[in-house]
């Protein structure tokens, strides 16, 4: 089969189209000729390393991925040859206590799908059935693959373990990436009023269009300023973002009293400085966020099929022309998912 494959750790210029092993299928799995596979940030943190004892070389990502069943294990019920299906990103041991609740992601040895290779950036990709959901007939499967990584983690994030209630509000930050803008589409959908932060003025005019209240350039002043000026001074309920460290302190100082910071993801680093006297004195709440439960997949999954949300889909390249795709993602010119159509 052909896959989008890297042999070393760098740029997108590493990635090449080549022909590499089918994956075997084993007990519980299925075999998923792949028709289209999503980006996320994690593309670029494989392939720009450094490489550790878990990368096996060549490598090929993909975490997001819808297509049809090609194959079947004899011990999987429930499923078909030819069934449209998208996959659950969400690897874990599925015996442990906290696996057997369905909160998935707090299992002990999680990871994501396509983390360390053999992803969905490939022609096919073998998979647990028990990860998969049933698309609906005719649905498309570049919206579905756009969906389960940065769709379910924003669920989790904003909805389970935020709890954004109508009316609050809310501050998304690096609001071009997919997870932000789906934050954007999940806390409008709830009756916030939405604060964006972003780097140009067209992504401004995107980030509006996808439900923000308020879109600010991160380039052309300091943008806690600005949401400090449009709040009246007041700040907001709720921020959440991957930035990292360096937003983190700003973060810290835009809620208000009894605010939260919700953070799922570290792209400019893993460690920041917490001002321990504001946490308690304006009983703030700081909390992680990690993908989602089995039933936080099916929920926005749901929303997804039935149109409530619509992926926001930055381009479609086909398989054969991966390496501009990555290299688009390098140059941070995406808004919403970047997609790879196989066939």
């Amino acid at each position: 089969m052909k896959a989008a494959v890297f042999h070393q750790c760098g740029d997108a210029s590493q990635i090449q189209i080549e022909e590499v092993p089918e994956p075997q299928i084993g007990a519980g799995q299925a075999l998923i000729r792949v028709h289209a596979s999503a980006f996320n940030h994690l593309e670029l943190w494989s392939l720009h390393g450094p490489a550790d004892e878990s990368y096996h070389f060549p490598m090929w990502t993909g975490s997001d991925i819808a297509g049809v069943i090609a194959k079947l294990s004899p011990d999987v019920t429930g499923w078909s040859v030819g069934d449209a299906v998208a996959v659950n990103p969400s690897l874990s041991c599925g015996k442990c206590e906290r696996c057997l609740e369905g909160e998935v992601s707090q299992c002990d040895v999680y990871d994501i799908l396509g983390s360390n290779g053999n992803g969905g950036n490939a022609e096919y990709i073998a998979v647990n059935a028990d990860k998969l959901i049933r698309m609906p007939n005719g649905f498309d499967f570049v919206t579905a693959a756009a969906a389960p990584l940065a769709y379910q983690t924003a669920w989790r994030a904003i909805v389970k373990r935020a709890k954004l209630q109508k009316g609050e509000d809310v501050l998304v930050l690096g609001a071009s990436g997919g997870v932000a803008v789906a934050a954007i589409q999940i806390s409008k959908m709830l009756g916030a009023r939405v604060f964006a932060i972003t780097s140009s003025e067209e992504k401004m005019e995107k980030v509006r269009r996808a439900g923000a209240d308020f879109a600010v350039d991160r380039k052309a002043s300091n943008p806690f300023d600005e949401v400090r000026r449009l709040t009246h001074g007041r700040g907001v309920d709720l921020v959440g973002g991957n930035v990292g460290a360096a937003t983190w302190s700003e973060s810290q100082n835009i809620l208000r009293k009894g605010g939260r910071l919700v953070t799922y993801g570290r792209t400019t680093g893993r460690e920041a400085i917490t001002n321990i006297s504001t946490l308690f004195w304006n009983e703030q709440t700081l909390i992680g966020s990690t993908m989602g439960s089995l039933t936080d997949f099916r929920e926005i999954m749901e929303l997804i099929f039935n149109g409530t949300i619509n992926p926001v889909i930055d381009s479609v390249y086909p398989l054969e022309q991966a390496a501009e795709a990555y290299a688009r993602y390098e140059r941070g010119e995406q808004f919403g998912k970047i997609v790879l159509q196989v066939r």
